[in-house]
């Protein structure tokens, strides 16, 4: 990925101490792109608060607004020339009733070493049985993907219990952080669409979202563990390719150049190597 030098020389120190600027660029860098726009973005919004809060920063911070507003522009329109050239891999038609349409069954094939960063989109995160399936998505992205390292959720708030809605998503980015994988979410009130965005370039569009599941009869019963035993509700499932956003990580061939440890890409803190 290319970068304007103008760009490139930004000398973060000049600004407030801005966290989010800061992993922004360190996610183009490495090549996050999903995760650098919506970090730009939330600059952006810190920026222009900022410039209103503290007239002295003003003239500083409307310099870099522009500069984040044009660089997250370019990268927003890299995503959706991605998307907009991509092609239909899959279209999974999932009967009532039907078994055997675990997250590892459907999804697998597509978490792979290739996956650095996932983005979802889910609007409903209420009942407890929300969260234990976005648990087992988890489970089953962080198994699969060994150099995952950034995942995004975007939900709609709980009108009623938004407190533990909050807490659940803590706890879950809290185990994520012991493996070394950041895990960010936003609230969204106006979210509808239901997706999975991966960094290799597949998208999975759930009729659903996760909750295509129908409700267990009893606590103890086959499917509590293994999604697979698990009756679906009617559904359909449309799995797409593109471009991918962030470069492919390859392991070194013989006779080619063994980076240091401290350069070779290092696999989460939850593989099994």
């Amino acid at each position: 990925m290319t970068t304007s030098p103008s760009f490139a020389e930004v000398d973060v120190g000049e600004l407030p101490k801005l966290e989010a600027i800061i992993r922004a660029l360190k996610c183009e860098q490495t090549g996050h792109i999903m995760e650098a726009i919506l970090l730009y973005e939330e600059s952006i919004f810190k920026l222009s608060q900022m410039a209103e809060a503290e007239p002295s920063h003003r003239q500083l911070c409307g310099k870099y607004l522009k500069m984040y507003e044009a660089r997250a522009k370019q990268l927003r329109d890299q995503v959706k020339g991605h998307l907009q050239s991509s092609r239909m891999l899959d279209h999974i038609i999932i009967e009532q009733g039907a078994r055997g349409r675990s997250y590892q069954r459907l999804f697998g094939p597509y978490l792979d070493d290739g996956v650095r960063e996932a983005h979802l989109n889910e609007p409903h995160l209420t009942e407890p049985s929300h969260f234990r399936n976005l648990l087992n998505f988890l489970e089953v992205l962080v198994k699969n993907c060994r150099y995952l390292k950034y995942i995004r959720l975007t939900t709609r708030p709980d009108p009623l219990a938004p407190k533990n809605q909050l807490q659940m998503l803590q706890q879950m980015k809290n185990d994520l952080a012991v493996g070394n994988i950041q895990m960010n979410f936003q609230m969204d009130n106006s979210l509808h669409d239901r997706k999975i965005v991966l960094s290799s370039g597949v998208v999975i569009k759930i009729g659903r979202g996760l909750h295509y599941f129908e409700p267990m009869e009893s606590s103890y019963t086959l499917g509590l563990c293994d999604f697979d035993f698990r009756k679906c509700l009617a559904t359909e499932v449309d799995i797409w390719k593109c471009r991918a956003f962030a470069k492919r990580l390859k392991e070194p061939q013989d006779g080619e150049y063994q980076a240091s440890k401290e350069d070779r890409p290092q696999a989460h803190g939850y593989s099994s190597d």
